[in-house]
């Protein structure tokens, strides 16, 4: 249930054993492989939001024989550079230093989408429903059944298992009255792409302001992708102000390692919110991505967490088609969960703390702020386990070995 890119990627991952049938339900239809960029942005999965792919995840994709295609959109980062509006601190990660080709790689959504559902159209055990909707699911023996409502018409499917990935705003979770635990972070995201006088050099920006953080990512053509978290009031003021006042605006608070701008795109806003499913597992149940846990978009760890929960998924459920358990066994899926659970606390804990942290005026929590980066910058031990858990090297990514 959720054909974005947390649903499509599952299964992509599950489509490659033939003996699974697999449908996908979403409410949009599918971008179209020649859509502009303006009907591709339509579908809010594959919207104009850039995202920073840990390793770990474009190794899903490789395993896919996705990623050589997705690799012509997306650009390396070489350097992260973190810094405190105002402040002493700084902290930078290279991937020189950690001895990989990148720290990560830049994509559009727009293009994730594009091959993933290129892609999900070619799998002869993969169908497609959309745009369609899941009005019903209600459990019959040891199955679940899902009433699905196509073109006006209703369809019953029966299945072991039904994965809830639809998004933070999850109409799978209300049907199953799964409940949410959701805190506003009174802030809007404002994601646009703006161009400098200069080249990137595959450097990413994590700046730290007063009103939240700012996130600046290298994109193709020499732009910055930009993801700017702030107040509404604020937000508002730089929704409606001319491109010359809203640049200017962004350099002064992203510093001067952004260099002059010289043209931004279209800008959009997004409400930020931590969102956590009161359940992720139940029999014949799964509830993945935003669903189960929609993250404040600082340090880009919200996709690449969902990617570990997939990876981690499709190697629990090919154990379990081996040993002959079903799979919407409860100890099955809750062992799966177990699997997960360490590292879903300390991500979530580490984006929530951070994103508190550094939003706060209190001048003492600013000294704190400037004297934390320059110790992170010298504790080379914590440094490379910071590194290490971002690029999604934490957990295994590898998928299970399929009969040709």
């Amino acid at each position: 249930m959720g054909g974005g890119l947390v649903g499509a990627s599952l299964a992509a991952c599950l489509a490659r054993d033939p003996n699974l049938q697999i449908a996908v339900v979403e409410k949009f239809a599918p971008p179209q492989a020649h859509a502009s960029a303006q009907a591709e942005a339509m579908h809010p999965s594959y919207d104009a939001r850039n995202t920073a792919l840990a390793n770990g995840t474009c190794h899903v994709f490789e395993q896919l024989g996705l990623w050589q295609g997705m690799r012509e959109y997306a650009v390396p980062i070489q350097t992260i550079d973190i810094t405190n509006q105002g402040g002493f601190g700084r902290a930078m990660i290279r991937a020189q230093e950690e001895q990989v080709r990148a720290l990560g790689y830049v994509i559009e959504n727009r293009y994730m989408g594009r091959f993933l559902n290129a892609h999900l159209q070619q799998c002869a055990n993969v169908q497609m429903l959309a745009p369609a909707e899941i009005g019903g699911l209600h459990y019959e023996g040891d199955q679940i059944v899902a009433a699905v409502e196509i073109d006006g018409r209703w369809d019953m499917i029966k299945t072991p298992l039904v994965v809830i990935a639809d998004g933070a705003q999850s109409r799978g979770r209300e049907l199953l009255g799964i409940g949410a635990d959701i805190t506003s972070y009174d802030q809007v995201a404002i994601v646009t792409a703006v161009t400098p006088d200069r080249p990137h050099n595959n450097l990413a920006l994590e700046r730290f302001t007063a009103s939240g953080p700012l996130a600046v990512l290298p994109q193709t053509e020499n732009r910055w992708g930009l993801t700017w978290c702030l107040d509404k009031t604020r937000a508002d003021e730089l929704m409606t102000a001319d491109d010359e006042s809203f640049m200017r605006a962004l350099e002064q608070a992203a510093g001067s390692a952004i260099g002059n701008l010289t043209k931004v795109g279209k800008r959009y806003t997004y409400p930020l919110a931590l969102t956590l499913a009161k359940e992720q597992v139940r029999p014949n149940v799964v509830v993945l991505g935003n669903a189960a846990h929609g993250l404040h978009p600082v340090a880009g760890q919200g996709l690449n967490m969902a990617m570990r929960d997939v990876a981690v998924l499709v190697q629990t459920l090919s154990e379990a088609r081996e040993q002959g358990t079903s799979w919407g066994d409860f100890k099955l899926l809750n062992g799966y969960l177990q699997q997960r659970e360490q590292d879903q606390f300390n991500t979530i804990q580490f984006s929530d703390k951070l994103t508190k942290l550094f939003s706060n005026r209190n001048p003492l929590l600013n000294l704190a702020r400037n004297s934390g980066l320059l110790l992170f910058d010298t504790l080379h031990g914590t440094k490379r386990f910071v590194a290490r858990h971002a690029m999604g090297r934490s957990v295994s990514t590898t998928l299970p070995e399929v009969a040709s």
